[in-house]
């Protein structure tokens, strides 16, 4: 099952919350994953060793029922294209170029 920060998921005691953290240990005895990386997304097919924070809660990956709803984030990239303004500036320094 894949869980990614954003989503909602449910807990083997019920409990249900938003995820904040993904925590993947990297120390045998970091069972938590404290101490391990941060995560954005991770596949419980794989079987780490970790933990993640939802809701005020925490709980091991293995202790993960379900994820009830899944994060729809869609990235903005708008701020990546040239504006109207920019692209006016550009033909007109390109027309004083060819010029």
């Amino acid at each position: 099952m894949k869980i990614k920060l954003g989503d909602t998921i449910r807990d083997d005691k019920g409990r249900e919350g938003v995820v904040t953290n993904i925590g993947i240990a990297t120390d045998p005895a970091d069972i938590g994953g404290e101490l391990g990386v941060n995560a954005k997304e991770y596949d419980t097919d794989l079987n780490y060793t970790g933990a993640i924070t939802f809701g005020s809660n925490w709980c091991y990956f293995s202790q993960i029922e379900e994820v009830i709803k899944e994060n729809q984030y869609i990235e903005d990239t708008a701020w990546m294209y040239d504006s109207d303004v920019d692209v006016a500036i550009n033909l007109e320094n390109e027309s004083k170029l060819g010029k």
